[in-house]
C-alpha cells in the first residue's frame, strides 16, 4: 500500500509543469530567461548560475560574447590575457539601473572580474580574481 501511494505521488509530482528548479504548488517564484547570441557551451556553470540570478532579478539577459579567438579578442580591443580566450568570461546586457546591477554582481561569490561598459550598455563578468576596472 505504501509503495503504491508513494508511486502515485511521484507520478503526480513529475507531471507538474516545472521550469528549471521551479517551486511546487506555486509557492514563491522562479523564472529566468537568458538568451545567447554567442556560444552557450563555453560558459562555466557558475557563471550560468549568476546569469540566471540576474535574469530573475532584472529580467531577460542577452549574452553577447563568451568564447573569443585571439584575433576577435584583438579586434574588439580585449586584454591580451582576456578570460574570454579560455571560456571563462561573459559579456551581457540586461535592463535595470547599472549601479544596482553592478552591486548585485559584486555580491555574487562566483564572480571574479566585473565591469559595466556605459558606451555599449554591456556588463562583463568572469571567473578570475576579484577585481573591476
Amino acid at each position: 500500500m505504501r509503495k503504491t501511494v508513494f508511486s502515485i505521488l511521484i507520478v503526480a509530482l513529475a507531471s507538474l509543469p516545472l521550469s528549471g528548479c521551479a517551486n511546487l504548488f506555486g509557492i514563491g517564484s522562479y523564472s529566468s530567461k537568458v538568451n545567447y547570441n554567442d556560444t552557450k557551451w563555453c560558459v562555466p556553470r557558475k557563471l550560468k548560475r549568476v546569469l540566471n540570478r540576474v535574469s530573475r532579478r532584472y529580467g531577460t539577459v542577452t549574452v553577447h560574447s563568451t568564447k573569443r579567438w585571439w584575433f576577435e579578442n584583438w579586434r574588439k580591443g580585449g586584454a591580451r590575457n582576456s578570460y574570454h580566450l579560455n571560456c571563462q568570461a561573459v559579456d551581457f546586457s540586461v535592463r535595470g539601473d547599472p549601479k544596482s546591477v553592478i552591486a548585485f554582481l559584486r555580491a555574487q561569490r562566483e564572480v571574479g572580474g566585473y565591469s559595466y561598459y556605459a558606451r555599449t550598455g554591456h556588463y562583463h563578468i568572469d571567473t578570475g580574481p576579484r577585481r573591476t576596472w
